[in-house]
């Protein structure tokens, strides 16, 4: 491929200005690739391009007409000669499947491969070359409409948000039809998935605005393409958007398509209003499905020449990130940086000198620099509520909120960020190796005063004639975090709810005075309250803050009962760090494996998962997943030596590495996709066989006494900080400069296969086979489509009496509270006499985990027997496994009238209520062993 340095020049001047580069490449499968001596190419829009290029392809020259008729030289001198690539340029190009037509007849004539490119936003619709040969080729794209562009919407089976007002009738089925009004979601960010009934490459998409509400535009999105409803592949990301009139229609041209039967717009912003609506979305497919032309080898005669496009997939390789050692060498918590992989939550950087400091927190603002100088705040992001600020290993500056889900970004994925920084000019930057600004919010202009800031504390210490005002510490070893905000003063230990809190009207500050008192003044510097004293030094510890005197002994602490146990070295990152990690470099929303390997190395543990050794390949996370779009399937796997053990990634969930490495004790967490947290799964396998396993949902807890399980979590802050065990359990460390840069891995084509063997041919043991009753072996497919999370899921067991169950389901459609109900029914048969330990097996199989109820109803015997007919209650978060001896066990089933059930069913899918506080009063049955 030949890449060449434009520039352009009217008619007879001797200046000329640069133009974007021209990429070359045209070849139909000869021995060797034509060497073109002249090249003439059309675009959609109507403008004209010949060149003729030098014997040595050194140089070129030619004319280009406009659309309007203008119309200049062209010069231009060889930049580059490189591999060719279907995406090596600003555009794909394309390749055709190839005929020639001879005495009536037509015949295949192998690939033909043409890229033109000349960096305008029109497609190519003309191309004809001749070669050094004497060969020449003619070849017109076939457009299906106005723009090139035919309009695939309809190809649209399925749509479905993940907000919408269905009271007005203003669902996500609207934005297919315009007829049908608008589509509107009672938020500011939200994700439309769209299924199409086939797989197309879709290279551009219009959104519409809708009829009023401005502010309600979306001003930043992310369109991401899927071929499994697993994995997904970004392909185009905006920022910035916004729409001048009503019912506007904006064409968006796709940055990195592909073949894909799944779409996802997940918008992240908005233009202000806490809602967001939208009119249509419309996909376009490049009308180019194929050309006619001619073709003409040198001294033969011409012969019709056409082709039908085939569709490859993109293979863009990102920047590796820069090799650094030492990534969080000199970094403390509340420093004036933070480092790649580190994290911020409701904490803060204070720069060198004092005056400024960036808080993260929970209330408004949720993110912003302020003066200490003056108290003033002098920048406020757009980031809305967050629970977590982080710099991934990409170099990205993500906020998420609770759910999992990023609310607000820099952008600034793999390009070479190295750290984040608090700077004495006011300043919050994203930067390189070299220090060079990546991102920044900008320097404010600031007051020239003669006064001097409060003595800022840092780190973890607060000492005499310092103070807290809109800063924060944190332990050393990143555990509990001493918040305030300028008015609200709290002391969290992460994973908890804070355990110690002062919630004022007005502004305060927090100090340790010259005497060694703790109050909180206000800012005339009246005192709102004496909090303790005298003493030393306040030290933010795990699990409280205590105020000490000169000997060290606490005269205060803000919790009085017993705290976590020390943490063992090394310290470890907290577990939202580590989940941000994991999340940035698989995709937010994607399943994946986190799992520990001991005693092994990466290629040894590669070959057990089915990467062979002369597949694996070196290269950063973002490298292997482009090398699998290449190959069009499988999921990836990557391993990093850490010691002697070896840290394993895959985005497959269900990757079975305990059993490919039984002979070496195996932990792992994984994550469901859907990214919103739950269903997160700790297991720890000793050879081959489970131990231990934590989730929660379904709930379960086996294991706990295991030693090494046991001590992790008497260290851990919260049972529920599934990485924390991982990492304390196997007792290593991972480092995000090593897993965002250049790891071992390869692609995996599947799962195990029938014959018991994972890809690549390596054997799988296989479980001891247990007897199972006869019963157990025909479990009926629970087929349940289209079920809303807040309607009553009732599954009928018993057929004995159809005017009971007519009773059943009249009960159910009672109203409550306005609400009419619409229960999702399945009458089937074949689950007469089920029990619910199986009817809720078939139900956790037939409902994704993101969609899954937080209880089923079964119409059972009991029911159409009793005098008000009540419904069996059953939780989902239970797997229909009896509990073990060392299991947390829990209530499962409950007995409810068909009129309370949509109550039940409400609350529980909003989250008002947890299953228990139902099933705490007026339970009649409990779980059969």
């Amino acid at each position: 491929m030949f890449v060449y340095r434009l520039r352009l020049r009217a008619p007879g001047s001797a200046e000329s200005s640069p133009a974007p580069p021209l990429l070359v490449h045209v070849d139909d499968g000869m021995k060797s690739a034509p060497v073109p001596v002249q090249l003439s190419w059309t675009t959609q829009d109507g403008s004209q391009s010949t060149v003729g290029f030098s014997p040595d392809m050194e140089s070129l020259y030619g004319q280009r007409r406009a659309p309007g008729g203008d119309v200049v030289e062209v010069l231009g001198a060889l930049d580059d000669r490189r591999e060719y690539a279907l995406s090596a340029g600003r555009t794909s190009g394309y390749e055709f499947s190839t005929e020639v037509e001879d005495a009536g007849r037509w015949s295949g004539a192998g690939r033909l491969r043409v890229l033109v490119d000349d960096g305008g936003r029109s497609p190519v619709r003309w191309v004809s070359w001749c070669d050094q040969a004497g060969n020449t080729w003619s070849v017109a794209l076939h457009a299906v409409s106005p723009t090139g562009n035919e309009d695939v919407t309809g190809l649209v089976s399925d749509v479905w948000a993940s907000a919408e007002h269905r009271g007005a009738g203003e669902v996500a089925a609207n934005l297919l039809d315009a007829r049908d009004g608008k589509w509107f979601a009672p938020e500011r960010t939200a994700v439309l998935d769209f299924r199409l009934s086939q797989p197309i490459e879709v290279d551009q998409y219009a959104l519409t605005s809708a009829n009023d509400a401005p502010d309600r535009d979306p001003a930043a999105w992310t369109l991401s393409g899927s071929t499994d409803g697993k994995v997904w592949r970004t392909v185009d990301v905006r920022d910035g958007e916004s729409f001048t009139t009503r019912h506007q229609r904006k064409l968006y041209r796709i940055a990195e398509p592909g073949v894909y039967d799944r779409y996802r717009l997940e918008i992240t912003g908005n233009n202000g209003s806490p809602h967001l609506q939208l009119e249509t979305v419309r996909f376009l497919a490049d009308g180019g499905g194929g050309f006619t032309g001619y073709r003409r080898r040198a001294g033969y005669a011409l012969h019709p020449y056409r082709g039908t496009r085939v569709a490859r997939p993109q293979v863009l390789l990102p920047r590796p990130l820069p090799e650094r050692a030492a990534e969080w060498e000199g970094w403390r918590p509340g420093g004036s940086w933070l480092p790649l992989g580190g994290s911020l939550s409701m904490e803060s950087l204070t720069s060198t000198s004092g005056r400024f400091t960036v808080l993260h927190g929970v209330y408004d603002p949720p993110l912003a620099i302020r003066d200490n100088l003056t108290g003033e705040h002098v920048w406020v992001s757009d980031a809305g509520s967050s629970s977590l600020l982080s710099l991934g290993p990409d170099g990205d500056l993500v906020a998420w909120d609770h759910h999992g889900q990023r609310v607000w970004s820099t952008g600034t994925a793999w390009r070479g960020v190295r750290r984040l920084e608090m700077r004495d000019t006011g300043e919050l930057a994203l930067t390189d190796a070299d220090g060079g600004v990546v991102w920044s919010s900008g320097i404010p202009e600031i007051s020239v005063s003669s006064g001097e800031p409060r003595t800022v504390a840092r780190g973890a210490r607060m000492r005499r004639g310092e103070s807290l005002y809109g800063q924060t510490l944190t332990s050393d070893d990143g555990s509990t975090v001493l918040f305030h905000d300028g008015r609200v003063l709290r002391c969290v230990v992460k994973g908890h709810t804070s355990h110690w809190d002062r919630y004022e009207d007005q502004q305060n500050v927090l100090v340790l005075d010259a005497e060694g008192f703790l109050r909180r003044l206000a800012p005339d510097g009246s005192e709102v309250e004496r909090i303790a004293g005298p003493g030393a030094e306040l030290v933010v510890v795990r699990g409280a803050a205590v105020l000490r005197d000169d000997t060290g002994v606490i005269v205060w602490s803000s919790e009085g009962g017993a705290r976590p146990a020390p943490v063992r070295e090394p310290a470890l990152p907290h577990n939202d760090t580590l989940a941000a990690w994991f999340g940035a470099l698989v995709g937010q929303g994607h399943g994946y494996c986190v799992a520990v390997v001991k005693q092994s190395t990466p290629a040894e543990v590669l070959a057990r998962i089915g990467v062979a050794s002369g597949a694996a390949v070196r290269g950063t996370w973002r490298q292997l997943q482009r090398h699998r779009d290449a190959v069009g399937e499988g999921s990836i796997a990557a391993a990093v030596a850490v010691g002697p053990d070896v840290i394993l990634l895959s985005d497959d969930a269900a990757l079975p590495v305990a059993r490919a490495v039984p002979s070496a004790p195996v932990a792992a967490v994984r994550a469901p996709s859907g990214g919103n947290g739950y269903g997160t799964r700790f297991s720890l396998h000793q050879r081959g066989k489970l131990v231990s396993e934590f989730t929660d949902q379904p709930r379960r807890t086996k294991g706990a006494k295991v030693p090494e399980v046991a001590a992790a979590l008497n260290e851990s802050t919260h049972h529920l900080h599934r990485f924390d065990l991982l990492f304390r359990v196997c007792g290593v460390v991972p480092n995000a400069a090593g897993l965002g840069g250049v790891l071992l891995g390869g692609v995996l084509s599947g799962g195990v296969l029938s014959d018991g063997v994972l890809p690549g041919g390596v054997p799988v043991p296989h479980p001891t086979p247990e007897a199972t009753p006869e019963a157990e072996v025909h479990l009926p497919a629970l087929v349940i489509a289209e079920h809303d999370q807040l309607s009553p899921l009732v599954i009928r067991a018993d057929f004995t009496d159809d005017d009971a169950w007519n009773r059943v389901v009249e009960g159910l459609r009672e109203p409550w509270m306005d609400v009419e109900p619409d229960p999702y029914l399945v009458s089937d048969p074949a689950y007469d006499g089920m029990p619910a330990e199986r009817i809720i097996k078939a139900v956790l199989a037939a409902i994704p985990e993101t969609g899954l109820p937080g209880v089923v109803f079964v119409a059972d015997a009991d029911t159409m027997r009793g005098p008000t007919y009540p419904l069996l209650a059953v939780s989902t978060e239970w797997d229909g496994e009896p509990f073990a001896e060392d299991e947390d066990t829990f209530r499962t089933r409950f007995r409810v009238r068909p009129d309370a059930a949509i109550e039940a069913s409400c609350n529980l899918g909003l989250g008002n209520m947890d299953f228990e506080d139902f099933a705490g009063d007026g339970v009649t049955e409990r779980m059969a062993d």
